[in-house]
């Protein structure tokens, strides 16, 4: 016989064979986000599993959910259905801007990589379609001479084709090899305990930052800084690691292209002297 269980945080629900379960066991520990609830087994004879959730037993033994315990379940973009459209992005705009801790806290945290490319591809297309228009805009307005750049060359309709085809390709394509990259340089210094999906995560939702593109030119400096600090407090929340780990892993690229330079360097220095 068999028991689903099904955690009310973050809808996370595993079925498991009720000799595992022990006999005084009361309470049980979601796998994903780690919130322990009352446990509740079948007590029937008639050798069927029943389907009894977390969530119906934590409402027969604990009353109704807290104001806190109701902001589990995802981020406010992945609620826009009941939140609605433009309300679940502010929200998610706000917290990864100004509270990504509790964004990326390991209880709001469902799996898949759709809803946080979804948000990614939105966000940070719209944001890289800002840093590109001001340039376009004072180039075409005449304040900025720029010569024979990329853009005394661009006609409309490569204009239109990179903000509706170049930029999210590049924005999706970003968010996926900058994630591998972060991931791997995570499990190089033992932090990266939770698997590439939630690094793509962090990477996805600090697309937020890129929102301050809308400040020309100073915009896109602000961004980066912006962005980073988010992606750094989020691995760390999403990972359950340090954040001594977590800057070590953003460091290491430039410690190996050091020693990179270092080795090819040393040959030739050892001919000068």
């Amino acid at each position: 016989m068999s028991v689903e269980l099904v955690c009310p945080y973050c809808r996370f629900s595993k079925r498991i064979s009720e000799k595992k379960i022990p006999s005084a066991a009361k309470m049980a520990i979601c796998p994903r986000c780690h919130k322990k609830f009352p446990l509740s087994r079948s007590n029937g004879t008639d050798g069927l599993s029943e389907r009894k959730s977390f969530e119906t037993a934590k409402s027969d033994t604990m009353g109704p959910p807290s104001e806190s315990e109701a902001e589990t379940g995802g981020t406010p973009w992945e609620k826009r259905g009941d939140l609605g459209l433009f309300n679940g992005i502010f929200l998610t705009l706000k917290k990864a801007l100004f509270q990504p801790g509790a964004l990326f806290s390991a209880r709001n945290q469902p799996g898949g990589f759709r809803e946080p490319l979804a948000f990614g591809l939105l966000v940070g297309g719209f944001g890289d379609m800002l840093a590109f228009f001001w340039p376009v805009l004072l180039f075409s307005l005449g304040f900025v001479p720029f010569g024979h750049t990329v853009f005394a060359h661009l006609s409309g309709i490569w204009i239109v084709l990179m903000l509706t085809v170049g930029i999210p390709l590049a924005v999706i394509l970003n968010m996926v090899c900058y994630s591998g990259i972060v991931h791997l340089m995570l499990l190089m210094v033992r932090g990266g305990k939770e698997g590439y999906q939630s690094t793509f995560r962090v990477v996805a939702y600090s697309q937020a930052a890129l929102i301050w593109n809308v400040i020309p030119f100073m915009g896109s400096w602000i961004a980066t800084v912006w962005k980073l600090v988010i992606q750094v407090i989020g691995l760390r929340e999403m990972h359950h690691t340090s954040y001594v780990r977590v800057v070590m892993a953003f460091l290491l690229p430039f410690f190996i292209l050091f020693a990179l330079i270092i080795m090819a360097m040393g040959p030739l220095l050892m001919l000068l002297f």
